[in-house]
């Protein structure tokens, strides 16, 4: 219950950003929040509502991102084989399998040069599932639930100054993974989980048509997440991020 009581609590507090986004948005301010999911349709409605939000603060702050979360790792030398839920299902299972809200706040220079900088720091709490099997045996895929809150920073450079109407964003970061649950066959709890660090990257087109930002990223674990005599230490995950901001075409190209 405590999992899930964080969870609401996060994506509560996305919801409730609006009036706080105009605020903090000032020439130096970097500040985005968002919704990552690994369903089409989870990834896809919320941004209607984070469309209204930026038309209501009249910045390009909350985003959205549909991203794919690969499990692998082997247990005595056996392959242990996984598989995602249905992106396209329509399961609540399907739905809700992979769930990432965030937060980034940070300080960004605003030069009329060709190259801007910035850093920022960020929070997620990621909510996966998927199924496991050990690879050629007899027993059916059994559902694995991981919760985790990765807290890290981010180092960024714009390609364009801030009156450019297109500006190219490259990111590099670190974030600590901590888990915060585990239910499944292949340990007894978030005790036999271990934490340690991900590496984050991406790419974004910065605009300001109606998809204002539009990017790739990825993040990559360096650990294995399993103290026990499995090992679970081929995490990745890759995903497509966007905001919609009609309202702002012709007058948000100086935001980050």
């Amino acid at each position: 219950m405590k999992v899930k009581s964080l969870l609401t609590v996060v994506i509560a507090c996305l919801f409730a950003l609006p009036g706080q986004a105009q605020s903090l948005r000032n020439n130096h301010v970097y500040f985005h929040a968002g919704l990552g999911a690994g369903h089409v349709y989870t990834a896809a409605i919320p941004s209607i509502l984070f469309w209204g939000l930026n038309s209501l603060t009249g910045t390009d702050t909350f985003e959205n991102a549909m991203e794919y979360t690969s499990f692998s790792g082997e247990m005595g030398g056996i392959d242990i084989k996984t598989r995602p839920y249905d992106a396209l299902g329509y399961r609540a299972r399907d739905l809700f399998a992979n769930l990432r809200p965030y937060v980034k706040l940070g300080y960004q220079t605003m030069y009329m040069s060709n190259l801007n900088w910035g850093v920022y720091g960020s929070a997620e709490y990621i909510h996966n599932q998927f199924d496991s099997r050990l690879d050629g045996g007899i027993s059916d895929y059994e559902m694995n639930i991981i919760d985790r809150m990765q807290l890290g920073g981010t180092f960024f450079l714009v390609l364009g100054g801030v009156e450019k109407k297109y500006k190219l964003m490259l990111e590099g970061g670190l974030r600590y993974s901590q888990p915060l649950k585990y239910e499944g066959p292949l340990a007894l709890g978030k005790e036999d989980l271990n934490s340690g660090l991900v590496s984050h990257y991406a790419f974004t087109v910065k605009g300001s048509n109606a998809v204002q930002n539009f990017g790739i990223f990825a993040d990559i674990n360096h650990f294995n997440m399993l103290k026990t005599g499995a090992k679970l230490n081929k995490i990745y995950t890759i995903g497509l991020m966007w905001s919609i901001t009609p309202g702002q075409a012709k007058s948000s190209q100086l935001n980050f």
